[in-house]
């Protein structure tokens, strides 16, 4: 009884400890990705998986590499290995983000808002609750008529269309899990930054020293868009 124990305090001590480094990782990933006139960034809670590639890398990229960086583990580029099980980042203690669902974070970047009709305070307050971005939420009294519901609901949008949006609420941002070298010096890590109706995203691999980070390499770049049709 007492091995069996002891074998989990040892397992739970070293999800722990991987814990730890991921979030400090992530974490300095954060102060990396964040604009200088940024105060926060706005995370999606889920972790982005990685975009499927065949990549393969030229000598020339290889001696470029190389030539920032002679140690560099070329293998974590060309034999890639991926995390199987994803995350959720609000159960790490992560600095100046905000963690949302995707969904949220896309409402987030929206310049269109969602209006709810409610009957009365109490279902107000129930969704007033739930923090929705760009949400709109109105009580209309189902004995107005259209007129006064109308009115009512024009006052409620334009109290919303006044608010000014925060430079940070103009984007998101998406994180992969990242995937270490043998010697825990480099890691790769795939990055996307959304707006509303597209974004844009790449695959990068840093160094890590003394809880700074060297960007040295960055491949895979993709575009995202949403066309619109009236």
């Amino acid at each position: 009884m007492k091995k069996l124990i002891w074998f989990i305090f040892l397992c739970s001590f070293q999800v722990y400890g991987q814990n730890m480094d991921l979030e400090k990782t992530i974490n300095l990933i954060i102060t990396e990705i964040t604009p200088s006139n940024f105060k926060y960034i706005n995370l999606t809670d889920e972790t982005l998986i990685e975009q499927e590639f065949d990549y393969s890398i030229q000598n020339y990229q290889k001696r470029e590499i190389l030539r920032k960086d002679s140690l560099f583990p070329i293998e974590l580029i060309t034999t890639p290995k991926k995390e199987k099980n994803g995350k959720n980042w609000k159960t790490f203690k992560l600095n100046n983000c905000k963690i949302y669902s995707k969904s949220d974070c896309s409402r987030i970047v929206s310049n269109s808002s969602y209006l709810i009709e409610v009957k009365n305070k109490s279902e107000y307050d129930s969704i007033i609750n739930l923090n929705i971005p760009n949400t709109i939420v109105v009580i209309i009294n189902p004995k107005w008529g259209k007129y006064k519901t109308k009115l009512e609901t024009r006052k409620a949008t334009a109290k919303l269309e006044n608010v000014e949006k925060n430079i940070e609420d103009q984007f998101y941002f998406s994180l992969s899990i990242p995937v270490f070298s043998e010697n825990k010096k480099y890691f790769r890590i795939t990055i996307y930054k959304g707006k509303e109706n597209k974004g844009e995203g790449s695959s990068k691999i840093f160094k890590i020293e003394n809880e700074t980070l060297t960007e040295i390499f960055e491949y895979n770049r993709w575009k995202t868009e949403i066309s619109t049709v009236n």
